[in-house]
C-alpha cells in the first residue's frame, strides 16, 4: 500500500540539515511506488536558500505546491517524516518518523527523550548519535501516578548514512600562491573550534609557504557576513603578523559541482576537521570519496566512515583509521555553546589535542604520498559501500518499519504489450513515444501491434518505429475488423511474454508503469493480476507528466470478488500474468466493451488473485469517441454490463 507521507523538513535550506532532509526525499522518490509525498519546507536558522534552477529544485516546488493544496482539501496523511533537532518533533499523524543529526556531545537532552515518546521510529546518521540517544536516561516522575521512573528513549533508532554522489566537477581558480594547501570547510561557532584550527596551523608553519584554505561563513552567504568573517579571520592570523603561510577565505555559495572542483583542485591537499563533534561530517566524507587525505579526531559520527574493515598481515580483518587521527580529550562542553534544550550543560565532547594535531600537520606535509595513499583506500571502500542505492534503500525501510525486496531488472521476466491500432492517426506517434519510453521497453518488452484493418495512416509510423526498435515491436495488419477483443486475442496468440498488459492509443503511462507492474507481479507470485488508479483528461495525447487532470482520477478499491462485482478495478491498465489464459480462456469476443470484465471475474471466481498498486500510473483519456466513453453506446453497453453482472451476482468467493 503507498503511504502519503508528509516531509517536514528545511527542503530549500542551504545547511546542513537541509542536504539531509534533500537527500531523505530523494531517498523516498527512488521508491515512489511505496510512498506519496507531500513537502512542508520550514526554516532552518539563518542560512540562505538553495537557488539553482534544477530538476530537483522543480520537483521540490511541485512537492511543496501539492502540499498546499492538500492542505486546502482537509489534508491527511498515513506517516510524517519530520527532518529537524528533536524538540520540534510532534505527533503528527498515525505513524510518525523523526530524523535527527545534531548529535555531538555525550548525551542528549531531557526534551529529546519527552520527544522520542511521540515518535513511531527514528532516523539518526551515525552510531555515535545513535549509542549516544540509547545511552542517555533521566530520573523522571509520572505526572499522573506521581510514581518515579527512568525516562529512555523507547523507540527504535536506524543508523543511515549519507551517500557517495557523483557530480561533474567544475574547475575553479582559487588564486593560491602556496602549492601546498590544506582546506577546512565549516559554519563559525563554538562546535567547529575554527579559532583554533586556525591559530595552530598558523603556528605549525609560521615559517613554511603552506597554505589553509578556509570555505567559512558566519551566518549566511551576504556581502556584510563575508566582511565580517574576513575580519575574524584576521584578528587570528594577524597575532602572527610575519608569518610566511597564507591563509585563503573561499566565501559564498557553491554548487556540488564547484564543491567537487574545490575537494579536486589540484594545490588542495588535504582537508582538516578540529571541531568538538560532529552528527556525521559531510565535507570530511565528501573528501573521502574524493581521494583527498583527512586530518581529524577520531571522535563522534565521521568514524563511521573514516574507520574502515581492512585485512592485516596474518589475514584477519580488523578496523583501521584511514585518515590522520588527532589525539584528543572529553571534557566538558564550553558554556559559551551550551543550547537549552540541545546541547546539555552536564555534557560533554572532544578537544583535541594542541600538539597532536600540529604534528599530524606536519606529517601529512612531509611525508604526503604515505596518506595519499592511505585516502585512496578510503576512497575505493567508501565508493563501495556508501552508494546511493544502498543508503536509499536502507532510509526507505527505517521510514516503512519494513524490509523492502530489491528486484533487479534482468530478473524480469518478459512483458508483452498487446495494442489495437483502428482509426488511431491521430493518437498513433505519441502513442509510440510513450510506450518506447518506458523505463524497462528495450531489454524487457515486446510491443504485439494488431492493425484491426484500420482505414487510417498508422501503418507509415509504425514502420518508421520498428526501423527503431527491430528487436522489439512485432505488427500484423488483418483483413477485417474483428472487434476489440478479437484483436486483443490475435495479439496475445502472436505475444512471447510470461506477463501480459495492454495499452491503448489513446491512453498514456507513468514511464515506470511497467517496471512497477511487472516487479509487483515477481515479488508476489499469489497474485496474478496487478491494477493502479489513473489520471483522468479530457484532452488528448497529453503526457502522464503534463496532463490537465487537475486531480481528476480513477481511484479504485482494493481488490475483492465483491468490489470486483461492482467495478472493474483493473480498467485500462493492468498486468496479468498468461497463465490467466492458459487456465480460463481469453477475452470472450461477443463483447465490444465489458469483455475484460467478463474475463476478470471468470478467473477471480476461480481463484486468481488481483493486486492494487496504490499509486497513479496512468492517464485515462475520457475520449468523447470511445468505445466506452462515446455517450451513442452507452445503450447497449449496459445492456453487456447488466449481462456480466448476472452472470456472476450469485457467485460467492471464500476471501
Amino acid at each position: 500500500m503507498k503511504k502519503k507521507i508528509l516531509v517536514r523538513a528545511p527542503v530549500l535550506s542551504r545547511s546542513g540539515y537541509g542536504e539531509q532532509a534533500r537527500f531523505a526525499i530523494r531517498c523516498l522518490r527512488a521508491y515512489e511506488d511505496k510512498f506519496d509525498i507531500y513537502v512542508q519546507n520550514i526554516n532552518w536558522g539563518q542560512t540562505g536558500w538553495i537557488y539553482e534552477d534544477s530538476e530537483e529544485r522543480r520537483w521540490i516546488d511541485k512537492l511543496i505546491a501539492k502540499n498546499i493544496q492538500y492542505q486546502d482539501q482537509g489534508a491527511s496523511y498515513d506517516m510524517s517524516l519530520q527532518v529537524t533537532i528533536p524538540n520540534e518533533w510532534e505527533k503528527i499523524a498515525p505513524i510518525n518518523i523523526g530524523y535527527t543529526a545534531g548529535i555531538e556531545t555525550t548525551k542528549v537532552a531531557p526534551k529529546w527523550i519527552e520527544k522520542c515518546y511521540s515518535m513511531d521510529r527514528i532516523i539518526v546518521v551515525s552510531n555515535h548519535a545513535k549509542n549516544v540517544f540509547e545511552s542517555t536516561q533521566y530520573n523522571a516522575t509520572n505526572s499522573q501516578t506521581n510514581e518515579d521512573f527512568i525516562a529512555k528513549c523507547e523507540a527504535p533508532i536506524t543508523v543511515v548514512n549519507y551517500p557517495v554522489r557523483n557530480y561533474e566537477t567544475k574547475k575553479i581558480d582559487l588564486e593560491l600562491e602556496t602549492d601546498f594547501n590544506f582546506l577546512t570547510v565549516a559554519q563559525w561557532g563554538v562546535r567547529k573550534n575554527i579559532e583554533k584550527t586556525v591559530l595552530w596551523f598558523v603556528e605549525e608553519f609560521i615559517d613554511q609557504d603552506v597554505g589553509l584554505v578556509v570555505k567559512l561563513n558566519l551566518r549566511n552567504n551576504s556581502t556584510i557576513d563575508k566582511h565580517n568573517t574576513k575580519n575574524k579571520l584576521y584578528e587570528i592570523a594577524n597575532k602572527y603578523p610575519n608569518r610566511k603561510c597564507k591563509i585563503y577565505l573561499v566565501h559564498g555559495t557553491m554548487t556540488d559541482e564547484e564543491l567537487s572542483g574545490l575537494y579536486s583542485h589540484p594545490k588542495i591537499k588535504a582537508l582538516i576537521c578540529l571541531s568538538h563533534g560532529e552528527g556525521f561530517g559531510l565535507p570530511m566524507f565528501e573528501a573521502a570519496y574524493n581521494g583527498l587525505p583527512v586530518v581529524a579526531p577520531a571522535w563522534s559520527g565521521h568514524c563511521d566512515f573514516l574507520v574502515a574493515p581492512v585485512k592485516d598481515k596474518k589475514g584477519k580483518i580488523k578496523d583501521k583509521a584511514l585518515f590522520a587521527k588527532v589525539e584528543y580529550d572529553i571534557q566538558p562542553v564550553q558554556k559559551q555553546a551550551i543550547w537549552d534544550g540541545v546541547i546539555q550543560e552536564d555534557s560533554s565532547w572532544c578537544y583535541p589535542r594542541q600538539g597532536s594535531y600540529k604534528m599530524k600537520l606536519r606529517e601529512v606535509y612531509k611525508d604526503y604520498g604515505r596518506y595519499k595513499s592511505i585516502a585512496k583506500k578510503l576512497k575505493n571502500y567508501v565508493i563501495t559501500n556508501f552508494t546511493e542505492e544502498k543508503q536509499y534503500k536502507q532510509f526507505a525501510e527505517a521510514v516503512l518499519g519494513e524490509e523492502i525486496v530489491n528486484i533487479d531488472l534482468k530478473d524480469l521476466p518478459k512483458i508483452s504489450i498487446i495494442t489495437s491500432v483502428y482509426n488511431g492517426d491521430e493518437f498513433i506517434r505519441p502513442f509510440l513515444e510513450d510506450v518506447t519510453q518506458q523505463s524497462i521497453f528495450k531489454e524487457k518488452c515486446e510491443l504485439v501491434l494488431v492493425n484491426a484493418d484500420s482505414p487510417g495512416d498508422e501503418e507509415e509510423v509504425i514502420q518508421e518505429y520498428i526501423e527503431k526498435y527491430p528487436n522489439n515491436i512485432v505488427y500484423k495488419k488483418l483483413d477485417k475488423d474483428p472487434g476489440i477483443y478479437a484483436t486483443w486475442n490475435t495479439a496475445i496468440e502472436m505475444s512471447s511474454g510470461e506477463y501480459i498488459t495492454n495499452a491503448n492509443l489513446d491512453d498514456r503511462k507513468h514511464i515506470k508503469a511497467l517496471e512497477y507492474h511487472a516487479k509487483e507481479l515477481f515479488a508476489n507470485s499469489e497474485v496474478d493480476l496487478v491494477y493502479a488508479d489513473s489520471w483522468i483528461t479530457d484532452k488528448p495525447n497529453e503526457t502522464f507528466e503534463a496532463n490537465s487532470s487537475n486531480n481528476r482520477k480513477y481511484t479504485f478499491p482494493l481488490f475483492s470478488f465483491e468490489n470486483l462485482k461492482m467495478v472493474n478495478m483493473p480498467h485500462q491498465c493492468p498486468m496479468w500474468r498468461r497463465t490467466i489464459h492458459e487456465k480460463h480462456g481469453y477475452f470472450d469476443q461477443k463483447y465490444r466493451s465489458a469483455g475484460d470484465w467478463d474475463l476478470w471475474l471468470k478467473s477471480a471466481a476461480k481463484g486468481v488473485k488481483f493486486k492494487k498498486i496504490n499509486s497513479i500510473l496512468g492517464l485515462y483519456y475520457f475520449n468523447p469517441e470511445g468505445i466506452s466513453t462515446n455517450p451513442e453506446n452507452f445503450d447497449w453497453k449496459r445492456e453487456e454490463e447488466k449481462e456480466v453482472y448476472e452472470k456472476y451476482k450469485d457467485v460467492a468467493v471464500k476471501e
